[in-house]
């Protein structure tokens, strides 16, 4: 069911792309429409992405035992996570009104090797595909096995705004048989307790908002938001993958933070930015062989995830590999450049190449995009510091 007036992609109401110009993507206008795939898009091929994807979590990270996000006041905690309920609810309603008019519907040969099948995204490709399945679908919405092998990849890699919203724009109310909606109501359910997690997230970061002041200490802050959350451990009617997720992300003690993070990866291994986080972990300690398993391991899956293009570029520049991480680099700020380090991973990678006067260039764009750079990073720029410097130890 299709409510006109929510923004399914940002959470709000209200027509954001009002007056924008015909050739350059509506959403960013910085980009050119990319129309590869589809003649009447309106969007880059990374702002489609993103508007659909949106499930980049932007959890405060920490480093190797500090803060590796600048925190001007404790309101940036505010930016756990940006996830925003879908109408679920609205499509379970829907969804059981069609089972009443589907009991005794038979199911086909093809819906019965569909529902056996396990879905895999090509070769580690799982965006690509997911988007080609979304053209199609934009193509031909009355594809009911387009929607719901998009739907099977994105909820087993973790994709889940893509599966609320196909489940929303493509499935509910649709005529579908005894077994596929108890399939879809089974990835209701889930998506309906990931996101009641995402919602208890930012309840608890309100609360402690409210508690520590604007001007409190964020230790403080993220160890009163760690003690909350961590009563959620093992409650049945929340994520257990994203309270570790989240923990992770707020834990001050590196150890206890990586150990979060590896218990979220135990319980869902499709959280790729958990598993770039553990790999930027054994990189920091100096143990680059730990470090390559994990991202070879991830990378096998997923060769679109920021994150881990991120923290690969990273090891290949420690590493020696120049080449190499400039190329990782790139991808990563392709995919996303508002991403945790991105830019700074992109312009150390440029540096290290060779190509300075470029770097100086972008590094001088973002400043006066107001973003913040730390200390390490222009000590490196000036020729102060090694990679080996930058990239290993506190």
């Amino acid at each position: 069911m299709e409510n006109k007036d929510y923004e399914w992609w940002a959470g709000y109401t209200g027509d954001s792309f009002e007056s924008m110009g015909q050739s350059l993507c509506q959403k960013c206008k910085r980009r050119a429409i990319d129309r590869s795939e589809d003649s009447k898009s309106v969007l880059c091929k990374e702002c489609r992405e993103e508007l659909i994807k949106k499930q980049k979590r932007r959890m405060l990270c920490i480093g190797a035992g500090a803060l590796v996000v600048c925190i001007c006041t404790f309101g940036a905690i505010l930016a756990v996570n940006t996830l925003k309920k879908q109408h679920i609810k609205e499509v379970e309603t829907d969804l059981e009104s069609v089972s009443e008019s589907k009991e005794s519907m038979p199911d086909t040969e093809q819906e019965d090797r569909q529902e056996s099948t396990e879905f895999t995204a090509k070769e580690g490709y799982i965006l690509t595909e997911l988007n080609a399945l979304l053209t199609a679908l934009e193509e031909d919405p009355e594809d009911i096995n387009t929607a719901f092998r998009l739907t099977d990849i994105a909820m087993q890699y973790a994709y889940y705004d893509y599966a609320s919203y196909t489940i929303n724009q493509y499935i509910a109310e649709k005529d579908i048989s005894d077994k596929q909606y108890r399939k879809v109501i089974g990835y209701v359910d889930k998506l309906n307790i990931y996101y009641d997690t995402c919602d208890l997230s930012d309840e608890l970061v309100a609360q402690v908002y409210e508690n520590i002041g604007e001007d409190g200490d964020p230790y403080e802050a993220m160890e009163e938001y760690c003690e909350a959350m961590s009563m959620y451990i093992g409650s049945k009617n929340y994520d257990q993958a994203l309270v570790y997720y989240c923990l992770g992300g707020m834990e001050a003690d590196e150890e206890a933070r990586i150990n979060c993070l590896k218990e979220c990866i135990e319980i869902n291994p499709y959280y790729f930015d958990a598993q770039a986080q553990i790999a930027t972990y054994y990189r920091r300690r100096g143990d680059l062989d730990k470090a390559r398993q994990v991202l070879e391991e991830i990378y096998a899956v997923n060769k679109e995830d920021y994150s881990v293009m991120r923290s690969y570029a990273t090891l290949e520049l420690v590493e020696g590999n120049l080449e190499k991480g400039l190329d990782f680099a790139l991808k990563a700020y392709e995919l996303y450049d508002e991403g945790n380090y991105v830019v700074d991973t992109y312009i150390v990678a440029l540096v290290a190449n060779g190509r300075i006067d470029e770097a100086k260039e972008l590094a001088k764009e973002y400043e006066d995009k107001d973003y913040e750079f730390d200390e390490e990073f222009y000590s490196f720029l000036d020729g102060n510091m090694t990679l080996e410097e930058y990239y290993i130890g506190d």
